[in-house]
């Protein structure tokens, strides 16, 4: 009885808080943020202006104005800074502080904004506002913080926002550079203005925007013309609500060249609306670009949608590399403010994968798609880098089926390579990797090399890399278009290159060919191309640099219906009719059984016992340990030095079977040493890691073709490795798969107490398949049977992943659930310590929403 009692003041609390919270946003401007406020705002001294602001400050104040633009320069005749207005004349900067200063003063429930345009030295600056005594009201924008709530900055008397429209070299605290925080979209005179997600100042991750276009250019005369009339003109209400529709940002500084009674009314309707706002993140962390299919708007991963009288809101948002969770989010005419958080969880790296060709055999699709090409005149050859490439020269290509066959006409896709230039030949401009016969606008394709430089295009509608690329050097190179938002992209070796929105979608059908485009033979290859691959769908960040590190494998599971089709199709009829034989045999005289539930399945990795092995054993999740053919632990003969070498040989053998270069490995281990030092040094060490692991049956170390590589013979056992080979056929449906990865994993942190610039890509691949594999157990369990199961896979997610947003709700609800709320508050409390320890500001995510998701 009393848990039930318990349980309905909770629920009626938490009901009445969120009710609260609701009421607050939408009825309270107070309990706004900053950058969730809207400010009319005087471009006092006319800067790029048409009007001319006619009041002066005093009656700017009295009609309670938000803030000012001001110009200032020093006058030299006076001696002092003054304020330039739009006639010409100028007015004391002193003077002015004082009359604002004294406005604060008078109206202690007031904010005000100042953006100010100098190039004097600051000091002079800082003596002014000291004189006035404003200092007293200057408010300091905190990262980790964020924006304050209006009703904090009133609380603190902290209520003087300064901005300096250019960026100065020791500025105070107090003076923010405008675009760190701000954006200014690109002006419309339009009634519902193109916005392609680029604004003509600020970066798009920037909170607070500000809107300019009720101010009109210098040569236009629709300024004068104009009559504002809120009743009869809805450009004034629609315009605005527009823009902030389609940048998912509060139009916070309406800025006025001259200030006019009807900006009045246009506020009172933008505050009247009802607002949904919430995050979309990852890993805890708000991402930089999304994009939301029902309403085409491009925002950062903090958003903030206005919602007129009688309108829908559908929210579907959309990141390259992304599903999210949920997926769609819709409001019906919603008449109060509502919060709504998204969590992106990544795609399969195979998901929406089109082809793939690795040239091991050929012009081999190594895909589900089987998609061969035809190769012409290519040679197929062993590189000392690379294993076996493709290489073009001459009249040489790759003949693919068509692009909508790969699902690339008017789609969103991917394409990404390994491409070497073998030399730049004279008056050459291009080197073609993917395109096409036709060479007409949007019915053709160029994914290639122009001027050294990367090039993608669809034929007058093309984007130019900024890299030049040297020749005889393998380049990772992916182009990526998103639809959505017309994006062009570029990556190189993992990191973009070059971007730019807008584009419209590639719209032709005929077939694909690598090597060369438009059959114009100057554009031809000539070099070589590994690991061509196609998606139907836009790759996101972390996917690229991730194939670029050769940290995620394409195709983990060798397709043998691909590679052996006819011995494939006749091995597949002959199980068939095996299995009708034995099901008419023996299904008569036995039960069926029922067969066990995923859920069942992974509930029996708690109760298994699984033992190590005694001998030949290598682990390294939790403590680093070896024990030798005898069973003895040689753990303690490994220095730190060999320890390290003996992982980087291991790893990069795993990721490549060629190993890790000398050069590179001197690098890491011997940075900074003569080349005879160092070589001394590799010699030395690499002969007592030998000697060493002699006492394994068996690890060698081979050196061939200056590059070393770490073999284990049958009977060695290492965990990572085991762990790698079961991530390659990740199945979360197989008992053997659930037990033998959660065994390895359950020993603890990867690679524990190693901390290597380059080991964070190791941890971070392996990491990101823990956390993903075990919120998958999670999905399958239940959260009423399974509760202590649930708690020690949130607790193993957090080992990996410390700050994961999406365990620590999991372990919140619970917790909740099992009625231990203090506990649960503790450990929302210790997370988000960790979280600022870690990140340098405060975590985002709120006690009741995570523990109520």
């Amino acid at each position: 009885m009393r848990t039930e009692l318990r349980f309905i003041v909770l629920l009626f609390y938490w009901i009445c808080s969120f009710s609260a919270i609701i009421t607050k946003a939408s009825d309270d401007p107070a309990s706004k943020l900053y950058d969730e406020t809207i400010f009319v705002i005087s471009n006092f001294s006319g800067v790029d202006a048409n009007l001319n602001e006619t009041r002066t400050i005093q009656e700017l104040l009295d009609q309670n104005i938000g803030g000012f633009r001001f110009y200032l320069e020093w006058e030299k005749q006076q001696n002092q800074l003054m304020i330039k207005k739009a006639d010409g004349s100028s007015i004391p900067f002193g003077q002015t502080m004082l009359e604002i200063k004294k406005f604060l003063d008078a109206n202690r429930d007031k904010i005000m904004t100042l953006f100010l345009d100098f190039s004097t030295n600051i000091n002079e600056l800082d003596e002014i506002f000291h004189e006035q005594g404003i200092n007293q009201y200057f408010y300091t924008y905190e990262a980790k913080e964020g924006w304050a709530p209006v009703k904090t900055m009133i609380a603190e008397n902290k209520r003087l926002v300064i901005f300096a429209m250019q960026e100065h070299r020791n500025s105070p605290e107090w003076l923010h550079y405008v675009w760190n925080h701000a954006v200014e979209p690109y002006f419309s005179i339009w009634e519902a203005p193109v916005f392609k997600g680029e604004f003509l100042k600020g970066d798009p991750k920037n909170s607070l925007l500000i809107y300019n276009d009720y101010n009109f250019p210098k040569k236009s005369d629709y300024a004068k013309n104009l009559k504002y009339d809120t009743n009869q003109n809805p450009y004034l209400i629609e315009h605005v609500k527009n823009t902030w529709t389609n940048t998912g940002k509060t139009p916070n500084f309406i800025m006025l060249d001259r200030y006019e009674s009807w900006i009045l009314g246009v506020v009172s309707y933008l505050r009247g609306f009802t607002i949904i706002k919430g995050t979309v993140t990852y890993n805890a962390q708000v991402l930089d670009y999304v994009n939301w299919e029902a309403t085409g708007s491009l925002t950062s991963g903090k958003f903030c949608f206005p919602v007129g009288p009688g309108d829908n809101l559908v929210l579907s948002p959309k990141s390259p590399g992304f599903r999210f969770t949920p997926e769609t989010a819709t409001f019906n005419e919603p008449n109060q403010s509502a919060i709504q958080h998204f969590v992106a969880t990544p795609l399969e790296i195979t998901d929406n994968l089109e082809g793939h060709y690795t040239f091991s055999k050929e012009g081999r699709d190594f895909s589900i798609k089987g998609f061969n090409g035809k190769p012409s005149n290519v040679q197929f050859t062993s590189d000392s880098t690379r294993s076996t490439v493709a290489v073009f020269g001459d009249n040489s290509y790759i003949t693919l089926p068509g692009a909508e066959e790969f699902k690339m006409r008017d789609h969103d896709f991917s394409v990404a390579a390994w491409v070497k230039i073998k030399e730049y030949l004279p008056n050459k401009r291009d080197y073609c990797i993917i395109g096409t016969k036709s060479n007409s606008y949007q019915q053709g394709i160029h994914l290639l090399i122009r001027d050294r430089k990367p090039y993608f295009g669809f034929y007058n509608n093309d984007l130019q890399g900024k890299t030049v690329l040297e020749a005889g050097k393998w380049y990772h190179l992916t182009w990526r278009y998103n639809k959505l938002n017309g994006e062009q992209a570029i990556f190189l070796n993992g990191k973009l290159d070059s971007r730019s929105l807008g584009h419209p979608a590639y719209k032709g059908r005929e077939n694909l060919y690598v090597g060369v485009a438009g059959f114009n033979w100057s554009s031809n290859m000539y070099g070589a191309i590994d690991n061509l691959s196609i998606w139907s769908r836009a790759l996101g960040e972390e996917e690229i640099w991730g194939m670029s590190k050769e940290v995620l494998e394409i195709v983990p599971i060798k397709n043998v219906f691909v590679l052996y089709p006819i011995m494939s199709r006749s091995l597949t009829a002959l199980i068939f009719i095996a299995l009708l034989v034995f099901a008419y045999f023996k299904i008569p005289f036995r039960k069926l059984k029922k067969q066990p539930s995923v859920a069942d399945k992974i509930r029996t990795i708690e109760s298994t016992i699984k033992h190590k092995p005694e001998s030949n054993y290598i682990q390294l999740f939790g403590d680093f340990k070896v024990l030798d053919k005898e069973g003895n632990d040689i753990s303690t003969q490994f220095t730190p030095k060999l320890k390290q070498l003996f992982l980087i040989i291991l790893l990069y053998s795993q990721r490549n079977k060629n190993g890790i270069s000398t050069r590179e490995l001197t690098d890491i281990l011997w940075l900074g040493h003569s080349s005879q030092s160092a070589k001394n040094s590799r010699g030395v060490t690499i002969r007592k890691l030998r000697l060493i692991l002699e006492s394994l049956d068996s690890v060698q170390i081979n050196f061939h073709i200056d590059r070393w590589s770490m073999v284990f013979g049958g009977t060695v056992y290492c965990d990572y490795v085991e762990c790698l080979k079961l991530l390659k056929r990740e199945k979360i449906h197989d008992t053997d798969f659930n037990l033998n990865f959660y065994h390895i994993i359950q020993e603890g942190e990867l690679f524990k107490g190693e901390s290597y610039d380059w080991l964070d890509d190791f941890k971070g691949f392996v990491g990101n398949n823990i956390v993903d594999i075990l919120l998958k157990f999670i999905g399958e369990l239940n959260i009423e049977k399974d509760t202590e199961l649930i708690l020690k896979i949130t607790d193993r997610i957090l080992v990996t992943d410390p700050v994961n947003d999406q365990a620590l709700a999991i372990k919140l609800k619970v917790l909740i659930r099992q009625n231990n709320y203090n506990l649960a508050r503790f450990t929302f409390d210790r997370f988000c310590v960790l979280y600022e320890e870690m990140y340098g500001e405060k975590f985002s995510g709120k006690f009741d929403e995570l523990s109520s998701q």
